[in-house]
């Protein structure tokens, strides 16, 4: 099972129906539109990938795998970018 954790550096803040994650080290921001808002709404209060994604279905018309699959997407970009960190158990 992987784990994934949010970066101290990394701050979120949203606007509208989108958010910006911004690298607090080297200024570079990101931009999510407001399913990834969501998503990241979600897993920064219940970190379990799979049950963000039941909880993704229930608000959006899309299947638990394919929200998961999403979610673990997102969160590996937030890795490749340092603006979040996994590790495996």
């Amino acid at each position: 099972m992987t784990n994934y954790h949010i970066s101290e550096k990394a701050m979120f803040q949203e606007v509208e129906n989108e958010s910006v994650i911004l690298d607090l080290e080297s200024g570079k921001y990101f931009t999510l539109d407001d399913v990834g808002t969501r998503m990241l709404q979600l897993f920064r209060n219940e970190s379990d990938t799979h049950k963000v994604a039941t909880m993704i279905t229930k608000e959006y018309e899309v299947d638990s795998e394919q929200a998961h699959a999403d979610l673990i997407g997102l969160l590996e970009k937030m890795v490749a970018h340092g603006l979040a960190s996994k590790d495996e158990q």
